[in-house]
């Protein structure tokens, strides 16, 4: 009786896995081409039905005059500028909302976490009370608290409360604005340029030998030698003061309620879940570390500083990551209470005016992504240099 000839190992792993994989990747291949037919098509019908209503189409209208102009507004901006520069206004009051709720977002969470860590019964209490409430509820509805509710609650601007040279009213928080000229500006610019670089450079040199506090105190000198060139040219400098002037508020630069209560809600609502990622990422800490830090004369604030939050940020950091990016996201929420950010001006009034609705929506896809990606990339970079320096 002859025996049949055994296949080859590779033929037979080959035709095992091509009988594995082949159903799925003709599946695949079958869903891209479908996908491809119907974004193709909508493309077309979307361009015949543009032709046959006679709409322009393209990004001219970005040159065009705006006509209108935004409560708030980083840089120079009025009704003879450009749909160009209300969209660069936009994104940085976007990027404004998003930087200030992402700051005090995450100083609120730092604090819960820790705070429902403590061994005081009555802190324990208060931060696990604050994140089951806070978390519960609509991020919307915390805004619209803030914005209909608590800040309307402040007194008119006649009677504003005066704080130094800072004045808080239904108006807003209006704060002084620094005035400078061209030169002023770059040599302010080269001041900090040669702060930045010294002072990473005396880290290096003086961080082996002193602590946080001796840091800030040679920062805070380092600081002051580099600006005190600038006295020569203090004329070039000024100082604009908000001031009540009749029914309303004179210069300074004026934080509006809408980005106060949008401030607030975004911060409040994300820190709750912020809270619990930094809590997971304390308790991933070895309790030998604290008791360390413990022997060494670190406790309290100093040893939760310098010993358990670097570790703990090693693996609360990623998670946080894709939190920082939904708070980025939720900020288009502005809209519902009239802030001026990318979703109320690009895709809104923008739209509106010029009728360009696929161009402006796609400017508003696009600019959000760009956030998002930005974001992600600041954090995979900072989580890329924890590891390294743990490693070290």
């Amino acid at each position: 009786m002859t025996e049949r000839p055994r296949a080859k190992p590779h033929r037979a792993f080959f035709s095992a896995f091509s009988m594995e994989r082949l159903p799925g990747t003709i599946g695949q291949l079958v869903l891209l081409a479908a996908v491809a037919w119907m974004v193709w098509h909508g493309i077309a019908n979307f361009l015949g039905n543009a032709r046959a209503l006679g709409v322009s189409m393209g990004f001219g209208f970005l040159r065009s005059e705006a006509g209108f102009e935004i409560a708030q507004s980083m840089i120079s901006f009025g009704p003879a500028s450009s749909y160009r520069d209300a969209i660069v206004v936009a994104t940085l009051n976007s990027l404004l909302v998003i930087v200030l709720a992402s700051l005090l977002g995450t100083l609120i969470a730092l604090c819960v976490a820790f705070g429902r860590l403590s061994t005081h019964p009555l802190i324990r209490g208060a931060s696990s009370l604050y994140v089951e409430v806070f978390r519960n509820i609509p991020m919307l509805l915390q805004i619209f608290f803030w914005y209909f509710s608590a800040l309307a609650l402040l007194p008119g601007v006649g009677d504003s409360y005066e704080l130094g040279a800072v004045l808080l009213n239904n108006r807003g928080l209006f704060l002084p604005r620094l005035l400078l000229t061209p030169m002023a500006f770059w040599a302010l610019t080269a001041a900090l340029a040669a702060f930045v670089a010294l002072f990473i450079a005396l880290v290096r040199a003086v961080r082996p030998r002193f602590g946080p506090l001796a840091l800030a105190f040679f920062g805070a000198a380092l600081l002051a030698l580099c600006l005190a060139p600038l006295i020569f040219i203090h004329a070039q400098f000024g100082l604009d003061r908000p001031a009540v002037e009749g029914f309303n508020v004179g210069g300074g630069f004026a934080l509006l309620p809408e980005l106060i209560a949008l401030t607030l809600g975004l911060s409040i609502y994300n820190s709750t879940f912020l809270a619990e990622i930094f809590r997971a990422g304390i308790l991933s800490v070895p309790r030998g570390q604290i008791e360390a830090a413990a022997t060494v004369g670190l406790t309290g604030v100093r040893a939760a500083l310098l010993v358990t939050l670097p570790q703990a940020l090693r693996l609360a950091l990623p998670p946080a990551a894709g939190q920082y990016q939904t708070l980025a996201k939720a900020s288009s929420l502005a809209a519902a209470i009239g802030y001026p950010d990318i979703m109320q001006i690009v895709g809104g009034t923008v739209l509106s005016q010029t009728g360009q609705a696929l161009e402006a929506m796609a400017l508003v896809v696009l600019l959000y992504a760009a956030i998002n990606l930005v974001i992600a990339l600041v954090l995979n970079l900072a989580n890329r240099r924890l590891l390294r320096a743990e490693r070290r």
